[in-house]
């Protein structure tokens, strides 16, 4: 009797630790054991694919897991902060390997990355989704702005990155990705999340990014959909219309 109350008592302890004090009985029954969480992208009812690839860019300030948090990112530092930016078609599922999910592509235009890049026809995201892999649909035949990251010559990206249907960007963002936005990755552009405190102080380096209504959830307003952080005849980095680059 001794030895099972001290069995029990350091399962409860184990288990406190872990914040989750239920006993062992409960445990036995299913009640009280802590819930798997449910993605909601696996099932249910069939969603528009401009609203499935905008999840990434809609949902980017929630939190869907504690090991994968992601946030909205301004179009020009999507692209500064990527080692590879690609327009492709989809043309279906890849080869899986044993991390990582595969699709195979039709790549139009490489945006941004290595000139020595070989032919590329797959790309690749986490298996699991506390890995921050990417669960969306990827509609066939429609062209997708990808910006991601190398590694071993492979182009990975997560739902953290970028994935968005071209004909959805704005004019501006669609010039910014072509030719203008590396004319500015030396300047930095920092979010105004604070509006009612009042936004930072800008560096020299620095563009203090305005959303309408201080809101972070998908892009809006016109630093978002018609501007780029460039570098000055001053040395400053400031706003300016993408069209005047």
């Amino acid at each position: 009797m001794q030895r099972q109350v001290a069995f029990e008592s350091t399962e409860k302890l184990i288990l406190k630790g872990m914040g989750v004090l239920v006993n062992r009985q409960a445990i036995d029954r299913g009640i009280g054991a802590p819930e798997t969480q449910s993605t909601g992208l696996d099932a249910g009812p069939t969603m528009d694919p401009s609203v499935l690839l905008a999840l990434p860019l809609l949902l980017a300030l929630s939190t869907p897991c504690s090991a994968c948090q992601c946030k909205l990112q301004h179009p020009q530092t999507y692209y500064c902060t990527s080692d590879i930016v690609l327009l492709v078609q989809i043309l279906g599922p890849g080869e899986n390997t044993f991390l990582k999910r595969s699709f195979k592509v039709n790549t139009i235009k490489i945006l941004k990355g290595p000139k020595s890049l070989p032919l590329i026809s797959n790309i690749y995201t986490p298996l699991r989704w506390n890995d921050c892999g990417y669960r969306g649909t990827l509609p066939k035949q429609s062209q997708l702005l990808i910006a991601g990251f190398l590694r071993a010559g492979r182009v990975n990206f997560t739902k953290c990155h970028m994935v968005y249907l071209w004909n959805l960007l704005t004019r501006e963002q669609k010039i910014g990705f072509q030719i203008a936005y590396p004319t500015g990755c030396k300047c930095h552009i920092q979010p105004c999340l604070l509006c009612s405190l009042g936004c930072p102080e800008a560096d020299l380096t620095d563009c203090v990014w305005k959303q309408t209504n201080c809101q972070y959830q998908s892009w809006n307003g016109n630093h978002s959909l018609n501007s780029m952080c460039v570098p000055s005849t001053t040395g400053r980095c400031e706003w300016t219309n993408v069209s005047n680059v």
